[in-house]
C-alpha cells in the first residue's frame, strides 16, 4: 500500500465509514432472511409484495445493494485513495446520499398524505387494519432510508479537507436530493 497517496484518516471519517457499514448491514439482514425464504416480519410489508413471485429475488438484490453500501463505508477508511478512487467513492456516496434521502422525504410525505386521506391507498381510503404497511413504512422503512442518506452525506463530508470542497459537497448533495424529489413527483422513482 502506497502511503504517499493516502490521506491521514480522521476520527470523523472512521466513525462515519463504520456507521454506513453497520447501518447498511443491519438493514441487509432481514432482506437476506426474506431472500432465503423466511416469513417472519412479512406482515410489515405490503401484502401483494410478499405474495409476489419476485419477492425472494427482490430481497436478494436488496441484500447485494445493502452489502455493497456497507462496503463503501469501509472503502473510505481502508482503500488506498488515489485520485481516481477518491472521486469514485465520493460519486457513489453522493448517489447514495441523494437517492436514499430523496426516497425517504418523498416516502414520508406520501405516507402522511395517505394516512390523512389526501392520497388514497390501493384499497381506497386508509384503514389501519387493512393498510398497516403504510404505518410501518412511515415509522420504520422510510426513516431507515433517511438515516442511510444522511450517513452517506456525512461520510463524503468527512472525507474532504478543504472548506471550499465541503461547500461544493453540500451543494451537490442538496441538488441530488432535489433532483430525486422532482423525479419522484414526476412519477420516476430511482429507489
Amino acid at each position: 500500500m502506497n502511503t504517499q497517496n493516502q490521506q491521514p484518516k480522521t476520527k470523523s471519517l472512521i466513525w462515519s465509514g463504520y456507521a454506513v457499514f453497520i447501518w447498511s448491514i443491519i438493514y441487509m439482514i432481514p432482506h437476506l432472511y426474506w431472500a432465503l425464504g423466511g416469513k417472519v416480519g412479512g406482515a410489515l410489508l405490503k401484502p401483494n409484495i410478499t405474495q409476489s413471485i419476485y419477492f425472494e429475488l427482490i430481497n436478494w438484490i436488496a441484500s447485494v445493494f445493502l452489502t455493497v453500501a456497507g462496503l463503501i463505508g469501509l472503502a473510505f477508511i481502508y482503500w488506498n485513495k488515489n485520485r481516481f478512487t477518491k472521486y469514485m467513492l465520493l460519486f457513489i456516496s453522493l448517489a447514495g446520499c441523494s437517492l436514499a434521502t430523496s426516497h425517504a422525504i418523498y416516502g414520508i410525505i406520501y405516507r402522511i398524505f395517505q394516512i390523512r386521506g389526501v392520497v388514497g391507498v390501493e384499497s381506497g381510503s386508509f384503514n389501519i387494519h387493512e393498510n398497516a404497511f403504510v404505518l410501518w413504512d412511515l415509522v420504520l422503512f422510510e426513516p431507515w432510508f433517511m438515516i442511510e442518506g444522511i450517513l452517506f452525506g456525512i461520510l463524503g463530508w468527512c472525507s474532504l479537507k478543504e472548506t471550499r470542497n465541503k461547500k461544493i459537497w453540500l451543494a451537490a448533495c442538496t441538488s441530488g436530493i432535489i433532483f430525486g424529489l422532482v423525479t419522484g413527483i414526476m412519477g420516476v422513482r430511482f429507489a
